[in-house]
């Protein structure tokens, strides 16, 4: 697919870092800590990506419990939050878009604190123009963090008339898609089967997403 690009955003775990264990862990922690069942590691591994409250809704939790789970996750995950490295490759590439001059930011689905301190952590801060995450509202979801991560970069005079999303799973081309912009999918992620099916490219390496993302920059 040939792609006009202007401007980068990324999803984090799963595209720029490696977080499954991280997260499984902190879901079989927090599931643990109110006696609840604890799925297969196959079925956690669908909620590395999407928001906590989807999560623990489709797990079956509702009300004031789903909002305690989401708290003692979230209460559960710092305490190894910064621990995930960084897929082989993809420092690298975030650099070299970076001197490339190509405007970019994260739009993730955890809080946006923790984005930026990961990203410090890792050294990547400074090849981010915008470092966007969610929000604790419940109705913060992948499509208001796209929005609000390109409303940044075109506030800071980036050209954001050509962005596209870079992620790993069907909540990157289901939030892509309703913010209306591209989604270029990676095969190193945690995607279902058929999660990618509905991107507007597919990359199984970092070699192919470098290809398709520096010659289409503009």
């Amino acid at each position: 697919m040939s792609l006009h690009i202007s401007a980068v955003l990324f999803d984090v775990d799963g595209t720029i870092v490696d977080s499954a264990p991280v997260v499984l862990c902190a879901f079989r922690r927090t599931l643990a800590d109110f006696g609840l069942p604890i799925p297969e590691d196959q079925r956690l591994r669908t909620y590395v990506g999407p928001p906590l409250w989807y999560a623990f809704g489709d797990l079956g939790y509702s009300g004031k419990l789903r909002a305690q789970l989401v708290t003692r996750y979230r209460e559960r995950y710092m305490d190894h939050y910064l621990d995930p490295e960084p897929f082989d490759g993809v420092p690298e590439l975030l650099r070299d878009l970076h001197r490339a001059g190509i405007p970019m930011a994260t739009a993730t689905s955890k809080q946006a604190p923790m984005a930026i301190a990961q990203m410090e952590h890792l050294g990547l801060s400074e090849a981010f123009d915008v470092i966007a995450g969610a929000t604790p509202d419940p109705g913060s979801t992948k499509t208001t963090v796209i929005h609000e991560a390109v409303a940044r970069l075109g506030a800071k005079g980036a050209d954001v008339s050509y962005p596209v999303i870079v992620g790993d799973s069907i909540w990157d081309v289901r939030g892509g898609h309703e913010a209306g912009i591209p989604v270029v999918g990676v095969g190193w992620g945690y995607a279902t089967e058929d999660g990618l099916d509905d991107a507007d490219a597919v990359c199984d390496s970092v070699n192919d997403l470098r290809a398709l993302l520096v010659p289409a920059a503009r």
